[in-house]
C-alpha cells in the first residue's frame, strides 16, 4: 500500500477533524487510516477531493 506523504495525512486528518468536530490527533487515525485504505483500494488518488469524497461517505 501507498504511504501518504505528510501533507496528504495532515490534509485528510483536518478533514476528519472538521466532519467529526475533535480536535485529537491520535483518534483521528484511525479514521484516516481507513480513508487512505478505501482510496487506494479504489485506485484514487490522495488529492483533498477525493479525500473529502471519501471522508463524506464513510463518515455520514
Amino acid at each position: 500500500m501507498y504511504n501518504p506523504t505528510e501533507s496528504e495525512k495532515s490534509s485528510c486528518i483536518c478533514i476528519v477533524k472538521e466532519k467529526l468536530k475533535i480536535d485529537n490527533d491520535f483518534e483521528c487515525e484511525k479514521y484516516v487510516n481507513e480513508i487512505f485504505s478505501v482510496a487506494y483500494s479504489i485506485g484514487g488518488d490522495y488529492g483533498e477531493t477525493t479525500l473529502r469524497a471519501i471522508a463524506e461517505t464513510l463518515l455520514n
